[in-house]
């Protein structure tokens, strides 16, 4: 497990806040407060891939050194030699659930909180200067060098839905502060000119003459929430959501219905999806560990990078099958709340059909 959390904490590193640290947008204790406040969220997909691992090289190995061979000739069934496995997957899946549903939940807030809090803190150091920042979305900024708090020569690209440039904007200084109430930097630019583009051809620079304004003064607002990540505020919050919460957001929306005299709504389709997928996730701990007790015992590879493979490819295959009945969230006549537990009844089934045919051997 502990090598699937660094694996899977180093790809979000990666992704959210490596860039920042090495732009010294971030401090090293920013830095690795953040790290920590990732482990409850990548716990959730490493617990299982851990167990499942765990289970493959253990068993793996005895049955490839005859180990388990001699065990059955002493008397012991196959369910007995798998005991120790049984009781650690059921620790685990309880384990899971409380992380899924409670920690996991509140170390995402915590997260985002604390990225917005450093970057309110230190604005200035958000822009990085000689550098085309790409972060915010329809946005290309450019600042050729700061004094102090100003910040000088802005060279800014507002792009359309295709990535075309809408309109240019340069101005020769600029400062940046943070809009609490609207979670998002505030650069104000002074003393510059903006050209307005086409907007059914904003490329066709040459049939109609680009339209040009000087302005003093003007402030442009980046909203820090499309920096990392959330896709839509509602679903951003439901996953902020500890499972209190989300109860509390379900029996509201139950009421709204019964009032309306309506059937399932899509919010509490997404709401009971979410937490249904917390809980199946939580089970897969259990359903993955049973299905690799009889493959263990069959392909007995005592190599930790055979069974490591093995883990994968079986973890991929199970989280696949989670994420293409996700794809059915938005059809709630489907049921895709209930049909997110099909992973875990295949896997489980299968497990226990191998375990019950390989025990008669």
């Amino acid at each position: 497990m502990g090598l699937f959390v660094f694996v899977l904490l180093m790809g979000n590193a990666m992704r959210d806040i490596a860039s920042l640290v090495a732009a010294g947008k971030l401090d090293l204790v920013v830095f690795l407060k953040l790290m920590g406040l990732l482990i409850p969220y990548v716990a959730a997909y490493a617990l299982p891939l851990g167990m499942l691992t765990g289970t493959l090289i253990a068993l793996g190995r005895l049955s490839s050194q005859q180990e388990v061979t001699a065990m059955k000739s002493a008397g012991l069934s196959l369910f007995q030699i798998a005991s120790p496995v049984f009781l650690i997957s059921f620790v685990g899946m309880v384990a899971g659930v409380v992380v899924n549903l409670h920690y996991a939940p509140q170390s995402r807030s915590a997260y985002k909180q604390l990225m917005v809090s450093a970057v309110s803190e230190n604005p200035i150091g958000f822009i990085e200067e000689k550098r085309f920042i790409k972060e915010f979305p329809g946005y290309v900024i450019y600042m050729g060098g700061r004094d102090g708090s100003l910040m000088k020569d802005f060279w800014i690209w507002e792009l359309d839905d295709e990535k075309r440039v809408k309109l240019f904007l340069r101005a020769a200084e600029g400062e940046l502060d943070f809009n609490k109430a609207d979670n998002a930097l505030v650069l104000t630019l002074r003393d510059g000119t903006a050209e307005q583009r086409s907007a059914e051809d904003p490329e066709a620079l040459s049939s109609e003459p680009v339209r040009s304004l000087f302005f003093g003064e003007l402030p442009i607002e980046l909203p820090l929430d499309q920096i990392f990540g959330e896709k839509s505020k509602r679903r951003a919050r439901i996953k902020e959501m500890t499972f209190a919460q989300l109860m509390e957001v379900r029996d509201q929306a139950l009421e709204q219905e019964s009032q309306a005299g309506e059937g399932m709504s899509s919010g509490r389709m997404k709401v009971q999806m979410h937490m249904q997928k917390g809980f199946a996730m939580a089970f897969s701990v259990f359903s993955l560990a049973i299905f690799g007790i009889p493959l263990a015992i069959q392909v007995g590879r005592k190599e930790t990078y055979a069974n490591l493979a093995i883990a994968l490819i079986i973890a991929m295959t199970y989280y696949f099958l989670i994420i293409v009945v996700s794809w059915l969230e938005g059809k709630p006549s489907w049921r895709p709340d209930i049909l997110i537990w099909l992973p875990n009844i295949i896997f489980q089934s299968i497990g226990f059909y191998l375990i019950q045919k390989a025990n008669r051997h």
